[in-house]
Formats: C-alpha cells, structure tokens, sequence
C-alpha cells in the first residue's frame, strides 16, 4: 500500500514538472510571436497569440512564421531578429522551380514548425534530435496533425521535405548534423490507391455532358482531353490556344510537365473534334495564342472570363459526371489519368510510349498506374508446369 502511494507521488511529481518544462518552452515561443507581431500593421494584430490559431488562419506569428513572409513591402519593415535557420526558409522554398511544389513544401513545414512548438527552443535548432522526427511521423500517421490518418505516401512526402530543409540547413553550416537523415520511412508501396474507371464507365462518363450548351461542350472537351490524353490537372489548367499546332501534318498539343519538362502529344481525332466544338459554341477564337483553352463560361470575376478554369471546377466536373453515371468511389481528374494509362497498357502500347504519354522521367510509376491488370491474365504462372505432379496434388 505505501509503495502504491509512493508511486502516485512520484507520477504526480513527474507529471508537474513536464508541464512546467512545456509552458516554459511554450512561453518562448510566444514571447518571439509578440516581438514578430510589433512589426505587422495594427489592423493585422489578433487576439489569438498561439500559434496553433494562427497557423489555422494561414499565418504562424512564431519565429518560423516569419520565414514564410513573402509580401515584399513587409520585409521593407523594420523586423524582429530571425535565426538565420528561420531566414533560410525562403531561399529554400524559392530553390523548387513548381509553383505547385512550393506551396505544398510551405504546408509541410508550416506543419513541422507547428508540431515543434513546446518540444525545440525557438532560437536554435541545436536542440532537434532525430526523436522529434520520429514523434512528427508518428503524429502524422495517426492523424493528430490533420484530424484524419494520412497515407503513407503522404507521410513519406512530409518526412522527405523535412529532411531536405534540414540537409539545406546543414549544407549551410547551420547545423552540425541532419537529424532526420536515420529516420525511415515507410515501405513505398508499389500498389497507388487511387481509383480509375472501367471502360464502360468511362463511356458512359463521356457522353453525358449536353453538347448544345456552353457548359456542356467545355466539360465534354475537357473530360475528352483527360481520359484520351491523360493530362494532369495542373497541365490541363496550363494550357494555351498557342499549345495546339501542327507538326508534319499531325495535329499536335504542346503540354508542361513537371519540372518544366515540355512534351508534344499528337491530337487524336476525338479529342480534336471535342476542341473544335467546343471553340464554336464558346465563340473561341483558337487563333489568340496566349489565351488559355479552358475557360469558365459565366460568372465571371470582375466581369473577366479570359482565365484559367480553378482546379476545383475541374475536379468538380470529373466527380459530377461520374456519379450521374453510376460511379459510387470516390474519383479525380487524376483517375481518368490513371484510366487513360491502363487503357493504353491493355492495348499492349509499349511501356516507352506510355512513359511518354504520362510524362515521366521513369518507367517505374507505370506499374503503380497500371489499374486494370489484364497482363495477369497472360501471367507466366500459367506457364509454370510440372507434369501430373501438380495433378495428383490437388486430388
């Protein structure tokens, strides 16, 4: 009974003392929030200042939110002092050369500062061991981060960001070691989770949209365009009416990849006639090079159509049209993607072209793309053949 009552105590004393360590720390970090917010405009000051809510509006008021900062006329203000691991976020954001890469490296890091609050002295990172890490992929595998458990390619993509940042930390002399360099990941799965669709469904999905509305032949155009060409959301969104030309005869459409990789697709017949009817009941006019091919078609922001369509309306289409055919999972544009590459694959188009076609700089993701697995019918297991051994087996 009394070691019971010492144990309490002990838990207890253990307990507290924790507690204390963590506000402590907790309180540094508020105090370089406060300091970095003396330089923000008055109307910009809130309430709030953990940085958990800012971080929810889109603004850290920690020292590594300061690193995020990219309005030019705030860097003209005078600041409070950054760490200089802080001030190299920028230059390491500004290094990618996607936009898209950009912004998604942001979020992991806004995500990993976020995590380090009450765990790493804000000053320095001297402190960062390869535990807080491992405690960052473990919360992301959980869900404790994002309120939903992540895939493990997503976590793997947020390991892999981290541990670049920090290489550029140590590439700079700022740390001494990388503390995420020991830390694995998971194993990448050769199997993608995403969805793609039959050849029925993908009938039937394109030929829903009515062509005799405005709307209509612009989803039908695009939808055409990502189950024939398998574009990406982001190359669909890019392209421009100087995009389509002609090359020895054959109707071609220049598309940017990642990494600013330029690839020229020939334009299928189909594909070819859902553009040219989409240009005439939108009154397009393909002959204005610099315009986009995908436009909205109403409202209109500040009375302006000559824009790209937003990834949401794209997505929206796919996801429309495939309920209204009967599809209940969940889809994406990037499922008529993946639909497009298994169809060519079924056709036995060889695994260069197809490479080519999707974009990649290697053959590997093809597998991954692979949806539909009518090789498995042809598979060399059916080869395998040991005479009446295998018969008296099975009897």
């Amino acid at each position: 009974m009394l070691t019971h009552r010492v144990n309490k105590a002990l838990f207890w004393i253990l307990f507290r003392l924790s507690e204390a360590l963590k506000k402590r720390s907790r309180k540094e970090w508020e105090q370089f929030a406060l300091r970095s917010m003396d330089s923000v405009p008055c109307g910009s000051h809130r309430k709030e200042t953990s940085v958990y809510k800012a971080f929810k509006q889109e603004e850290l008021k920690t020292v590594a939110g300061q690193g995020f900062q990219v309005d030019a006329a705030f860097h003209e203000r005078p600041q409070a002092a950054l760490p200089r691991w802080a001030e190299e976020i920028q230059p390491f954001l500004h290094n990618q050369l996607s936009e898209h890469t950009r912004r998604a490296y942001e979020g992991d890091l806004k995500q990993f500062f976020l995590f380090l609050e009450g765990r790493v002295n804000p000053g320095n990172l001297k402190s960062l061991r390869s535990e807080h890490i491992i405690l960052f992929r473990k919360a992301l595998e959980e869900g404790r981060l994002t309120g939903k458990v992540l895939e493990k390619a997503t976590v793997n993509r947020k390991l892999a960001v981290v541990k670049s940042f920090l290489g550029w930390l140590k590439l700079n002399h700022l740390i001494s070691e990388n503390p995420a360099e020991l830390v694995k990941g998971f194993p990448q799965s050769q199997e993608s989770g995403l969805k793609g669709f039959s050849d029925d469904e993908a009938r039937k999905i394109l030929l829903l949209p009515r062509l005799n509305s405005r709307a209509g032949a612009l989803h039908s155009a695009i939808l055409h365009m990502l189950f024939y060409m398998g574009l990406r959301k982001a190359e669909l969104m890019a392209l421009r009416m100087g995009d389509i030309s002609e090359e020895r005869g054959v109707p071609v459409l220049k598309v940017r990849g990642k990494g600013h990789r330029v690839r020229v697709l020939p334009l299928v017949p189909i594909v070819k006639a859902s553009l040219q009817h989409y240009f005439a009941v939108c009154r397009r006019e393909p002959a204005h090079s610099e315009s986009f091919v995908f436009t909205p078609t109403k409202n209109p922001l500040n009375g302006i159509l000559d824009k790209p369509l937003g990834p949401n309306a794209i997505t929206y289409i796919v996801a429309h049209y495939a309920k209204k055919a009967g599809v209940l999972q969940k889809v994406s544009p990037h499922s008529c993607r993946a639909t497009c590459i298994s169809n060519a694959l079924d056709k036995k188009a060889t695994h260069r072209s197809v490479q080519y076609l999707a974009g990649w700089s290697t053959p590997l993701m093809i597998q991954r793309y692979d949806k539909r697995r009518e090789e498995l019918k042809n598979s060399a297991a059916f080869l395998v053949d040991y005479g009446q051994i295998a018969e008296e087996a099975i009897s």
